[in-house]
């Protein structure tokens, strides 16, 4: 995903593919993937330094850590998510652990299974965005 091919990642998921994060409800690949533009367009460097990554038959896991600066407006592709004005600074999540659902070598789902996982919630907070429109919360 860091490298925003969406090809590459369409290439990596199963047909049900699901993301299941805080903040909102689970995403299939193609409204994750415009999620992912948007943020990548707000926060250009935003990277997730993937690492302790393992990979058994059916499963998989990793521990994630976002990073990037919010150069621009934050414009979610949700018709409740309000403009987010940039401000420049540089955020660090806490690490998060991620798990997979594989199936024939594609990913079918990734689950957010930090107990204090933050995920679009934790950019947001860094904001001081505390409580995210209606419609988002899963």
């Amino acid at each position: 995903m860091d490298h925003h091919d969406e090809d590459l990642a369409a290439e990596q998921v199963g047909g049900g593919f699901a993301v299941d994060s805080p903040g909102h409800y689970p995403l299939g690949f193609r409204d994750f993937w415009r999620s992912q533009l948007a943020l990548w367009e707000a926060f250009p460097d935003l990277w997730n330094h993937a690492h302790d990554i393992h990979e058994g038959f059916a499963a998989g896991s990793a521990i994630i850590q976002l990073t990037g600066t919010f150069v621009r407006d934050l414009d979610m592709p949700w018709h409740e998510f309000p403009l987010i004005q940039a401000t420049g600074e540089r955020i660090v999540l806490p690490p998060e652990r991620l798990e997979f659902t594989l199936e024939y070598g594609e990913i079918l789902s990734i689950r957010n299974v930090s107990p204090d996982g933050v995920g679009l919630l934790g950019i947001l907070a860094v904001e001081g965005i505390t409580l995210p429109p209606p419609g988002i919360m899963g």
